[in-house]
């Protein structure tokens, strides 16, 4: 992992202030005095919502993570935001931890810090193909005091803190040292299920595991109806293994959309959120990490046990990182502030 130096992160603050996709609040570019004290400093965009400790934020400062920009989220925690846009597509961008995932897209942080009830981590980081992770034992004891929401749909759940990321060895970095997660490798061989639809057996055969195949075309049907199956798969394996997306794309993944009438319930469907609108529901934990496809993600679930989350992160680590040609469209700080008439 390239460790960011001062200009490198002088270039990040530049880019917040000119805040070309209306996606920060509020920006800290003073953090860059903390470079004089350490080798490396991570900036880090917070979600702006209560529900994120201000302790647990300042505690990320022990492995120099450092607070950098507040970030815009979409208005009553909607799955789409209509105000802000999907730097790629131009529709718009999907919630609600959207400024938190357009944040990271941009090169302004390393790393996001959002809130999920139902996919408002996870979703945001596949629509740009980002890393995301999503765990209620995530600042447990705040999580514990939150009052409970009830979703579009009548489901009452408590939001889970999450991570948004390029670089997975900055998230496992910050989830090892957040989580009661043993480090020593565990060499049982994890219980994989995953649908054939989803991965090819070559696909499947890079991973190192026990794996079973299941039907999972049902991920995209009601959260009501998908729960009790996911919960019950989950339980007999150490990781599920789901292909999701392109997540809105053709159609907008939206419950107060759909609710409508079928042509707007099939939209919603189009908009191709499965499992992920429920991990949180069920007190699971997920990583999504990029496919090469353009929005599609491959979601890594479990139950939200350490021996568990840590065979996850072992699964993770042997999927294929796909490196983003085009990200310099969006990170370059030299394409905001380029030369005009008469400047070259």
């Amino acid at each position: 992992m390239k460790k960011p130096t001062a200009i490198d992160g002088a270039k990040k603050s530049f880019i917040a202030l000119k805040n070309p996709y209306d996606s920060v609040e509020k920006v800290y570019p003073m953090v860059i005095d903390h470079f004089q004290e350490t080798e490396a400093v991570y900036y880090a965009g917070v979600k702006n919502r209560s529900q994120i400790s201000p302790a647990f934020i300042q505690s990320l400062e022990d492995i120099d993570v450092y607070l950098h920009t507040l970030d815009k989220a979409s208005v009553a925690g909607r799955a789409v935001d209509i105000q802000l846009k999907n730097p790629y597509t131009g529709r718009p961008m999907t919630g609600s931890s959207s400024g938190t995932a357009i944040n990271v897209l941009l090169g302004i942080n390393d790393i996001g810090i959002g809130t999920d009830g139902g996919g408002s981590v996870l979703a945001p980081a596949m629509a740009v193909n980002l890393i995301g992770f999503i765990s209620p034992l995530l600042d447990q004891e705040n999580r514990k005091k939150l009052a409970a929401k009830v979703s579009t749909d009548g489901i009452a759940f408590q939001p889970s803190l999450g991570f948004i990321t390029e670089a997975f060895a900055l998230l496992k970095q910050v989830v090892y040292f957040s989580l009661p997660i043993n480090e020593e490798i565990d060499e049982e061989i994890p219980e994989v299920i995953y649908d054939p639809a989803d991965f090819s057996k070559e696909e499947m055969d890079t991973w190192k595991g026990q794996c079973e195949t299941a039907d999972l075309s049902f991920k995209f049907d009601g959260r009501d109806e998908v729960m009790p199956k996911l919960k019950k798969l989950l339980a007999t394996c150490d990781v599920l293994i789901s292909k999701e997306g392109p997540i809105d794309i053709d159609g907008l993944g939206d419950t107060v959309l759909g609710h409508f009438d079928e042509r707007t319930q099939e939209q919603q469907r189009q908009g191709k959120k499965g499992f992920l609108r429920v991990v949180n529901m069920l007190d699971a934990t997920a990583i999504t990490i990029p496919m090469e496809e353009f929005a599609v993600g491959c979601l890594l679930i479990c139950e939200s046990t350490p021996e568990k989350i840590s065979k996850l992160f072992r699964l993770a680590e042997q999927w294929p990182k796909v490196n983003n040609p085009y990200a310099r469209y969006f990170s370059e700080c030299e394409e905001y502030y380029p030369q005009g008439f008469g400047e070259g």
